[in-house]
């Protein structure tokens, strides 16, 4: 492939803080990048200097940035389009979903207003002059490729479920805000489009048709996520940005992961035997000055490099949070328990008779689209809302701690130092022990520099590590975690599962991240229709389930469209004798066509197989061995049934 664009020599400070030392990188038409890398190191930063938002410090040797150049066999040219995170909205702002389009192509618009301008006088005063001017401001427009740019924005709302354009952007719900960004993502003809964050406070029903379009799409793109699903399905190449560099790998995801644990071996084999020459040294270094004869320069030099190379070596380590989650460590096995309990708003029915049951040591997974009550049901638990009808009952003194993916706790004019301790510089852990502010704060993977920065000048991902270091100095029976992956990255992110998985008390996690629900939970709870359906095991065992209700809607919305397509009164197509006539079988087919009923028993007879095994799991006791194995049946079923339908379809072809 040829080379779309390389950078080299970048380095960037921003205030105080060192982001980049010299990094450097090169993209090629057809790359599919997922960019790593710690919250506040740079990630958002490389896609502003990649989109000319920002401009790099001077350096020796200088920064460059070469473009491939447009008039080549590949397309026109280097070009980005950036696919902001949120959309950042002024207070009053009316703008539709229609016109939004128009705030990332500001010309198109000063051209359609000036059209339709045009277009009212001519409907006032036919003269030559205006069909003149309304004439080229159309072909400015079709120059700017401007109707196809609308066209395919308003097909890829449809495609994610948006049908009302004239609806205020301000009025619509995060997840409905985020598929207008990504219906301009799609839409756009840059040649390297860079996605931050999209599939924050999305439902995983509307990530699967993200994910399915971005790996059809074939576009060239570098893809900032948390989702580790997303990335090892989706990205061909990874970017790490780590100590001021950017490591390059040519892989996939999980390759990656594969490389850094044997990376990590191998680092911490190297320094078992630097500690091992050290040891040597440091007994030659204090033996007296006669023992050791004359005293070597050279290896006195040697001694001190080794320490040095010791310290390198540790720091390249891989950091981990000093996580502690504290259960109150509860005896009573049942915590909540709803009763036919139904919840409405005004006349909007969210449940009817909810039947739910809270134990200790239950990790629930709390799915849903966007919207149909997740957030309402953990009010509910927490008894912030009261049922409109059936019973909650709640266990005497139950604590419950709530972690929000909105910061709503944070003032963001004090600093982590403040918000942590209220002024002093010991944090009281939940187990009776304290620790010094400053160590517990770094163990979050922060400097002690940012101890006393205002909050409001921390990253969005900074923060969210910060309010995980408070809510995680307090005790509880069930912990709710309400989209906790948003704005986590990926190192903080494994060590959150890795400490939940620890956890003894009791989770709800409210969670579009289809990896972490099948790491740490041991329930799912999918809203659907009102109502909860039920899976006593991880996100793999709902997950055929959910797949079932996306194909559901996918008809329903076909069936809908054919129905409005469709003449009132339409006469069924005449069949011609042509069409009647049977089709005669080889004697090929016919022998395959005698042999498939019994290929078809053998194959239903391994599933019924598989699902008498599945059965006899115990998911409250599954350990990570177990956890494989029920997945590998999982995906051996799913192959089966593939197979299955695919003789199905044959034999009712060879039948006709």
């Amino acid at each position: 492939m040829s080379l779309l664009c390389t950078l080299s020599n970048i380095h960037l400070h921003l205030g105080t803080k060192s982001l980049f030392k010299g990094a450097g990188f090169t993209i090629s038409y057809g790359d599919q990048i997922g960019l790593l890398g710690l919250n506040g190191k740079g990630k958002s930063s490389l896609f502003k200097i990649l989109s000319s938002n920002l401009t790099p410090d001077h350096s020796t040797p200088p920064f460059t940035f070469d473009k491939a150049k447009s008039g080549g066999d590949d397309n026109q040219g280097f070009s980005t389009f950036l696919v902001p995170q949120d959309m950042q909205l002024a207070n009053g702002d009316e703008t539709t979903i229609k016109n939004y389009f128009f705030k990332f192509y500001p010309l198109h618009e000063e051209i359609h207003k000036e059209l339709e301008s045009v277009n009212l006088e001519i409907e006032k005063s036919h003269n030559e002059s205006l069909i003149e001017k309304q004439k080229n401001l159309l072909e400015k427009l079709d120059h700017l490729g401007s109707w196809e740019l609308i066209r395919s924005f308003e097909s890829y709302l449809k495609y994610f479920g948006i049908k009302d354009f004239n609806k205020t952007v301000a009025e619509l719900s995060g997840g409905e805000q985020k598929k207008i960004l990504l219906s301009l993502g799609f839409s756009a003809k840059e040649n390297l489009i860079l996605w931050d964050e999209p599939t924050n406070h999305l439902d995983i029903e509307t990530i699967k048709l993200f994910e399915d379009e971005l790996v059809s799409s074939g576009k060239t793109f570098i893809l900032i996520s948390h989702d580790r699903y997303l990335l090892g399905k989706v990205c061909s190449k990874i970017f790490h940005i780590k100590n001021g560099l950017i490591e390059t790998f040519k892989g996939s995801y999980i390759d990656y992961l594969d490389f850094l644990s044997e990376q990590e071996v191998a680092r911490q084999r190297l320094l078992n035997k630097l500690k091992n020459s050290l040891t040597r040294e440091q007994a030659w270094m204090r033996q007296g000055i006669k023992a050791r004869g004359t005293r070597s320069k050279k290896r006195v030099e040697n001694f001190h490099e080794l320490k040095s190379k010791i310290t390198d070596v540790k720091g390249e380590a891989r950091r981990a949070l000093d996580l502690t989650i504290a259960s109150s460590q509860r005896k009573t096995r049942s915590l909540v328990e709803l009763k036919d309990v139904s919840f409405s708003y005004d006349d909007k029915s969210i449940f009817n008779n909810l039947d739910l049951d809270i134990y200790k040591g239950d990790r629930i997974g709390l799915i849903g689209k966007n919207g149909v009550g997740k957030t309402t049901l953990v009010k509910i638990i927490q008894g912030h809302l009261n049922a409109k009808e059936g019973r909650v009952k709640v266990a005497d003194d139950l604590k419950i701690q709530y972690f929000s993916q909105k910061r709503e706790e944070m003032d963001e004019d004090l600093t982590p130092h403040q918000f942590l301790t209220e002024g002093s510089d010991q944090v009281s852990l939940p187990d009776g022990r304290t620790r010094h502010v400053a160590a517990y704060f770094e163990s979050f993977l922060f400097s002690k520099d940012d101890l006393n920065r205002p909050i409001k000048t921390l990253s969005g991902g900074e923060r969210g590590r910060l309010q995980l270091a408070k809510n995680l100095t307090r005790s509880a029976d069930i912990w709710i975690f309400d989209e906790p992956t948003n704005d986590l990255d990926l190192e903080t992110l494994q060590i959150l599962e890795d400490t939940l998985l620890q956890f003894k008390g009791s989770l709800i996690l409210i969670s579009h991240d289809r990896s972490f629900l099948s790491n740490v939970t041991n329930k799912t709870w999918v809203i659907n229709n009102h109502n909860i359906e039920q899976f006593v095991g991880g996100y793999a065992q709902a997950e055929s389930y959910l797949e079932a209700l996306t194909l559901e809607n996918i008809v329903l919305e076909q069936e809908r469209e054919q129905q409005e397509q469709a003449p009132l009164e339409a006469e069924p197509p005449k069949s011609t004798p042509s069409e009647e006539a049977p089709r005669k079988l080889t004697n090929q087919e016919k022998k395959r066509l005698e042999s498939l009923p019994q290929l078809i028993e053998g194959i239903e007879a391994q599933i019924s197989n598989i699902d008498d095994l599945m059965l006899k799991f115990n998911f409250e006791s599954m350990d990570m061995e177990t956890s494989k194995l029920y997945a590998d049946l999982g995906q051996k079923k799913s192959n089966l049934e593939e197979e299955l339908l695919e003789l199905y379809e044959e034999f009712d072809h060879l039948s006709i």
